[in-house]
């Protein structure tokens, strides 16, 4: 996987969100903006029927109805083969603001890629698009995972490319955190992983989402685990955010710009929906993000049924997400779940074997190797682990330990880096991700070029 995304993702995401950059006046036409929304859907096996369904979204109702006339165009996906060519038309009622255009998809037991086609509009009134066409993605779900990638090969390291940019929570103090907004502003930026964590609600759904409770993001109170999807759904998510500082509680009512979009209260940017300001499913994010590296962190299982684990390594399988998904825990009981369910996904080091693993690694002795996992995804020291005192800070990404993890085949992420000095630091001792709360500061340095990168007016 090379660091720059592919033209396809990006064209498809910069349609899907109309590149952040118009008025709700904008377009091709005069009227509010409206938005095809790209999607991934699994394909089903083979006699199966399935739809992918496109969304279509105004950022305001209209008092007139809105009717849509589209096609399907082949891609990689061809028309019999993988899906139904549609064509026809579509109303969005007076009054609404959301309408879903479904393509059937010819399920089948192959194993093969991930395939997409185009839904193009062809005649509109009345709104401003912000694109006239969306990617739909035919997800692959046959693949075998009953056994682990032995053969060596890592796609997490950075032989051959730049450091990874991994956007944490989608960029804490950039964007929203956790929120399909800030992970769709976070890829158009040029980040390479979206970093997101997951829990599992009261009624069995997964949600991204970092904390145990919804205090500090939202503007409800109480754990998780005790809400519905539905309750979850009715929270505004993006109701703390103050730009470039995160969710204090004490800001100016001004400074939270992006409070009340979730609830119906302001209007959306052109190019999202209410929804993107949501607490989002993980669901959510594999239809939205079918061509990007995720980083998943499986939280607790809360409600302990041991179910929790099991079912997003199903999720993952359905949508075909095998070589571009990373699974973490810092629950070795999770993470070791995890793996039994899906051995073929790849997987972080826990933290009970990466500890002792860099231990015993360290000065001469080499790194043993773990050939069920991928990478050690750690912080630099021991001031960022809540369980080991700060007055006895123990430093732990030198040039030793990333010369043992790499000669043992495997890659190295650091959380949770937000300052430039230390961004550099970690790309000249080689590592092969940096987790960040910034990552527009850690895109600019990484633009830079590699003999003369600085700090010097970021």
């Amino acid at each position: 996987m090379v660091r720059a995304m592919t033209i396809i993702s990006f064209l498809a995401l910069l349609c899907a969100c109309g590149g952040g950059n118009q008025d709700d006046t904008q377009g091709a036409s005069s009227g509010p903006s409206a938005t095809l929304h790209s999607r991934a859907a699994p394909e089903g096996a083979s006699g199966e029927t399935r739809s992918l369904e496109f969304l279509f979204s105004v950022v305001k109702a209209v008092d007139h109805s809105v009717t849509i006339d589209y096609e399907t165009v082949d891609g990689t996906a061809i028309a019999g083969e993988d899906y139904e060519a549609t064509s026809g038309s579509a109303t969005l009622a007076p009054g609404e603001t959301e309408l879903r255009i479904p393509v059937v998809l010819v399920g089948d037991d192959e194993l093969e890629p991930s395939e997409q086609f185009t839904l193009r509009i062809t005649g509109i009134d009345g709104v401003a698009l912000t694109s006239e066409g969306a990617t739909g993605t035919v997800a692959n779900d046959d693949t075998d995972c009953s056994l682990p990638d032995l053969s060596g090969e890592n796609p997490w390291r950075a032989e051959d490319r730049q450091m990874l940019n991994f956007a944490h929570r989608g960029g804490v103090t950039d964007f929203p955190e956790n929120t399909l907004y800030a992970y769709k502003q976070a890829a158009l930026a040029g980040a390479d992983v979206l970093e997101m964590d997951v829990y599992q609600t009261i009624d069995g759904e997964l949600i991204i989402l970092h904390d145990l409770d919804v205090d500090r993001t939202t503007n409800g109170t109480g754990n998780v685990g005790d809400f519905t999807l539905a309750e979850l759904k009715a929270l505004d998510a993006a109701y703390w955010f103050v730009q470039d500082q995160g969710t204090p509680h004490d800001a100016p009512e001004s400074a939270y710009r992006f409070r009340g979009i979730a609830t119906g209260d302001k209007l959306p940017p052109p190019g999202f929906t209410a929804n993107d300001f949501r607490i989002p499913t993980l669901e959510e994010a594999l239809q939205a993000f079918p061509d990007y590296l995720i980083n998943v962190e499986l939280k607790p299982d809360v409600d302990g049924t041991g179910n929790y684990e099991f079912q997003l390594a199903e999720l993952l399988l359905r949508y075909g997400r095998i070589t571009d998904v990373m699974a973490a825990s810092f629950v070795d009981t999770a993470a070791n779940n995890f793996k039994l369910a899906a051995p073929c996904i790849s997987t972080s080091v826990p933290l009970g074997q990466a500890t002792a693993a860099i231990l015993a690694s360290q000065g001469p002795s080499p790194m043993a190797p773990l050939p069920m996992h991928h990478a050690f995804q750690v912080p630099p020291d021991t001031t960022q682990i809540s369980q080991i005192p700060d007055e006895v800070p123990v430093e732990i990404v030198n040039q030793d330990m990333v010369d043992d993890a790499h000669a043992a085949g495997l890659a190295v992420h650091v959380w949770t880096i937000n300052d430039c000095p230390t961004m550099i630091r970690m790309l000249d001792l080689g590592v092969d991700g940096v987790m960040t709360d910034r990552p527009l500061l850690l895109e600019k340095v990484l633009a830079q070029p590699e003999a003369s990168r600085n700090c010097e007016g970021l």
